[in-house]
C-alpha cells in the first residue's frame, strides 16, 4: 500500500498532493508521516502468523478453526497466541474455516440409568475421561463410499483409547461382521503389546452383540460396555472420530478404487494419530499425549 502511494506521489505535483489531502480531510504532514511509516514489530509478527495459518489452511482445505489454529501456532512456531488474537486475525484477513461447528442443545434430556452402559454415571453424564491409557477403549464401524457414482462401499472398524484419543487399530471389509470387529480387537491387543483395557465400549449392533465378539472379550478378561438403544451420544467419542474423518478428509477426496480408498484411510489414521493437534490434549497429537503419559507412569 505504501509502495503504491510513493509511486503515486512521484507522479503528482506538490499542489495536487495538497488538494488530495484537503479533499480527504488530512494534513499534508500527516500524509507524509503515514507514507514514510515503518510497520511495527507487532504488525510484522501478525503478518508472519497470518502467512503461517493461511498456508496451513490451504494445505488442509480450511478445516481448522480458532482453537486448532492456536494449538498449531503455539506448538509449531516461535509465536504464542491467544484465541482472541487468532480470531481477530482471521476476521481481519477474511480467513474462514470450511467446517461449521454444530450448535448443541445443552439441556440434555435425563434418561434412565442402564447398567449395561459402564460409562454412564448416575447423573446421566458420561465418564469419557479416564486418567490413564488403556483403561477404556471405544469402538465402532462407519461406512465410506468410492468409485464412479460412489457405487462401491466399505465398512471401517476402529478402536480408540479414550485417554489420549489415539486410534489403536482399524480394519476394513466390504460389510460389517462379527469377524471384522473381532479382528479389530485382536489387532488392537497386538498393536498395544498385549496390554488390554479394563472396558471396551460399543453400540448394540449385531456384530458387537455376537457370540464371537463377546467370547473374544471374555477370553481376554475385558468388560463389555454398550450404548443404550437409539442413543448415539453414548458413544460420541467414536462419532467424533468418524465426523473428523469425513468432514476434514474424505469430503475432499474422490477415491475410485478399493485400493485407493484403503490407502486414504491409512493416510487419515496416520495423520489423526501423529499430526492432528487437539485442544483437549493441551495442543498435542494423540501419539504425543500418549508418549507423555507413558513417561510419567515410568
Amino acid at each position: 500500500m505504501q509502495a503504491l502511494a510513493k509511486e503515486a506521489l512521484a507522479q503528482h505535483e506538490p499542489t495536487e498532493i495538497g488538494l488530495m489531502c484537503k479533499y480527504l480531510g488530512v494534513s499534508r504532514a500527516a500524509y507524509y508521516k503515514w507514507l514514510n511509516r515503518r510497520p511495527s514489530q507487532r504488525e510484522i509478527e501478525d503478518q508472519a502468523i497470518v502467512d503461517y495459518i493461511r498456508k496451513l489452511e490451504e494445505a488442509h482445505h480450511y478445516i481448522f478453526g480458532v482453537k486448532r489454529l492456536v494449538a498449531y501456532v503455539n506448538k509449531e512456531t516461535d509465536f504464542h497466541v491467544s484465541h482472541g488474537k487468532i480470531r481477530r486475525l482471521m476476521k481481519k484477513h477474511h480467513i474462514v474455516a470450511s467446517i461449521l461447528v454444530a450448535k448443541h442443545d445443552r439441556k440434555a434430556e435425563h434418561k434412565e440409568f442402564i447398567l449395561g452402559n459402564k460409562l454412564l454415571m448416575a447423573n446421566t453424564k458420561h465418564d469419557f475421561h479416564p486418567d490413564q491409557p488403556n483403561q477404556v477403549w471405544v469402538t465402532d464401524c462407519s461406512e465410506l463410499r468410492y468409485g464412479i457414482k460412489n457405487i462401491g462401499k466399505i465398512r471401517v472398524s476402529a478402536i480408540k483409547d479414550l485417554y489420549d484419543h489415539s486410534v489403536i487399530s482399524w480394519r476394513i471389509e466390504q460389510t460389517e461382521t462379527s469377524t471384522l470387529v473381532t479382528d479389530t480387537f485382536h489387532a488392537a491387543l497386538k498393536a498395544n503389546n498385549g496390554v488390554k483395557p479394563a472396558i471396551i465400549h460399543s453400540d448394540q449392533g449385531s456384530s458387537y452383540t455376537s457370540g464371537q465378539y463377546n467370547t473374544a472379550l471374555a477370553g481376554s478378561g475385558v468388560t463389555h460396555s454398550m450404548s443404550r438403544p437409539g442413543t448415539p451420544g453414548d458413544n460420541s467419542p467414536m462419532e467424533s472420530l468418524w465426523s473428523h474423518m469425513k468432514t476434514e478428509y474424505f469430503d475432499f477426496e474422490r477415491p475410485l478404487s478399493l485400493k485407493e480408498i484403503t490407502d486414504l484411510v491409512a493416510d487419515f489414521m496416520d495423520w489423526y494419530n501423529n499430526s492432528r493437534r487437539q485442544t483437549t490434549l493441551n495442543g498435542m497429537t494423540p501419539v504425543e499425549y500418549r508418549n507423555h503419559a507413558v513417561k510419567k507412569i515410568a
